[in-house]
């Protein structure tokens, strides 16, 4: 196996406060894919799980070499746990067909924050 790309990211958890209070659930909204924003709805600390899902979802677009901003980018990917609590990427409409064409066999994922930050590296590997 190759090492397609790698990606890292780091947000400011605060950041994502003054977008709730100046924008309220146009910024999730934006951001978040259907499944996510269930999740947001019923999550505690909204500005952390906004930092968390952005920071990871930039790091991905890095490590694939393309923009967040093209093609819907945020709501086509999804980061959700699975049963063991380990993140799942998923990936929907145009990013589906990008990864299936790059023969993508493993995204791995690793977010760490603070209160004040969020941190994410992606490895992508065919």
């Amino acid at each position: 196996m190759a090492i397609i790309g790698i990606g890292i990211d780091m947000v400011s958890v605060k950041r994502f406060k003054r977008l709730i209070i100046c924008y309220g659930f146009l910024i999730p909204n934006k951001i978040l894919s259907k499944k996510e924003l269930i999740e947001y709805k019923i999550y505690n600390n909204k500005e952390k799980f906004l930092s968390i899902r952005f920071s990871a979802k930039e790091a991905i677009a890095k490590a694939l070499g393309i923009g967040i901003y093209k093609n819907m980018f945020l709501k086509n990917c999804e980061i959700m746990h699975d049963s063991y609590g380990k993140l799942v990427v998923r990936m929907y409409g145009f990013l589906k067909k990008k990864i299936k064409k790059l023969k993508v066999k493993n995204i791995f994922l690793s977010i760490t924050d603070s209160f004040k930050y969020t941190q994410s590296i992606v490895i992508i590997e065919n």
